[in-house]
């Protein structure tokens, strides 16, 4: 299960890094706009965009805290045709956080957490993070909660962390209702509460947090909080999956190999692997690589080479589900899946008699052989008849991002 990390949100609630979205937190603030605010809205929707910097620039002047936010985001994103700046970005949402400005306080919070524009400074983090918290606004509640559950800017305090996780949680912020749902299933800050985990991840995943997502499919996997149900756990993987999630993707295509909740396939479950592999830190890349290629020795190279090109279409298109569903539409039936990947043979070979391919024809000036590999293990005959047994070098392609062999040339 996963543990609780320390993530910061990327921005507030408020103007979003399109213009699309800038109207429409225009159009839905709680707060009234200004006259003058609402005039530099009106310029970015239509598309003139000095315009518009120079008239949020003159409001922002005169105090307005809206202008002044807007700024800061522009600034920090490089919005509207200007390029990023993080220190101008700092400078004017500290001018609105100072008026009071929520998401202009959270957003500072983010700046001296991550050292964007201003030192690094955690205490400063935590400071601007409790004025927007205090204010009501959910995101900011659970980076202070977050604060609170890994003692950084503040004392490491678990019962304060679920306080404000929970405060957030309540609001329907998805990230906090992961949060609170892992401090149940750990028990830390409140008592160990497993019913009360799966019900928080349920609500974070019911919106489409992958994490909380394959937080639900392992609660589902392992009987914890919820019936014990295999099924359930592969749906939550997958939605997870879908999502770009790489440990989902991983333990999607364990289920597969091991045909837990779903019918085993060892080309699936190596695909999904393989794409997991190209998102994964090197260390991890690298235990996957093992992982592959132990499921290469009980696979067929037909079937690794189908495995290899369905992840390839995973990657590509970004469609999990629709991949695996379409290759499985080439299975004849769902019953004989199993059946028919485990039984696809390799292509007719000729061969010496002793596994060895057979001697190649001579060609004038070239060395010629022919080779045959089955997964890392290769057999090699020579047009002069030499015979050689050697293991193909793994090779990960950086262009189609995924794990093959290399047997090299004569």
């Amino acid at each position: 299960m996963e543990l609780n990390e320390r993530k910061c949100s990327a921005k507030a609630v408020g103007w979003s890094t399109t213009v699309r979205g800038v109207l429409m937190a225009w159009a839905f603030s709680a707060m009234p706009a200004f006259a003058d605010y609402a005039a530099s809205l009106a310029l970015v929707k239509a598309g003139k965009y000095p315009e518009a910097i120079a008239a949020f620039k003159a409001d922002a002047v005169q105090g307005n805290s809206q202008s002044q936010s807007a700024l800061g985001e522009i600034y920090r994103d490089g919005l509207i045709g200007v390029s990023k700046n993080a220190e101008l970005a700092a400078q004017w949402y500290r001018k609105a956080a100072e008026q009071g400005e929520a998401n202009a306080q959270q957003n500072l919070g983010v700046m001296y957490e991550n050292g964007a524009g201003v030192p690094q400074d955690a205490a400063q983090a935590a400071a601007w993070y409790r004025k927007a918290a205090e204010q009501g606004l959910a995101s900011a509640q659970n980076d202070l909660g977050g604060m609170y559950a890994n003692g950084i800017g503040v004392p490491k305090d678990a019962v304060q962390a679920v306080t404000w996780y929970r405060k957030a949680a309540e609001q329907g912020n998805a990230d906090a209702q992961r949060d609170l749902g892992l401090m149940y299933a750990s028990g830390t800050g409140v008592p160990k509460n497993a019913t009360q985990a799966v019900a928080w991840y349920r609500k974070a995943a019911d919106q489409g947090h992958a994490k909380a997502q394959l937080n639900l499919g392992l609660m589902y996997a392992s009987g914890t909080g919820v019936p014990k149900n295999a099924t359930q756990a592969v749906a939550w993987y997958r939605k997870a999956a879908e999502q770009g999630h790489a440990g989902a993707q991983h333990i999607l295509g364990a289920m597969y190999a091991n045909g837990d909740g779903v019918g085993e396939n060892l080309v699936i479950a190596y695909a999904l692997q393989n794409l997991a592999a190209t998102k994964s830190n090197e260390g991890i890349a690298k235990l996957m690589a093992l992982d592959l290629k132990r499921k290469e020795e009980a696979m067929s190279p037909q079937q690794i080479q189908s495995a290899q090109a369905l992840s390839r279409t995973m990657y590509d298109t970004g469609e999990i589900g629709a991949s695996i569903d379409k290759y499985l539409s080439t299975v004849p039936t769902a019953a004989t899946a199993k059946t028919a990947e485990r039984t696809v043979s390799a292509p007719a070979r000729t061969n010496t008699g002793d596994g060895f391919p057979a001697v190649p024809p001579k060609r004038p000036g070239v060395i010629s052989c022919n080779t045959q590999c089955l997964n890392a293990d290769c057999k090699r005959t020579y047009d002069d008849g030499r015979k050689e047994r050697f293991q193909a070098k793994p090779k990960f392609d950086p262009f189609t991002n995924q794990l093959t062999w290399d047997s090299g040339i004569c």
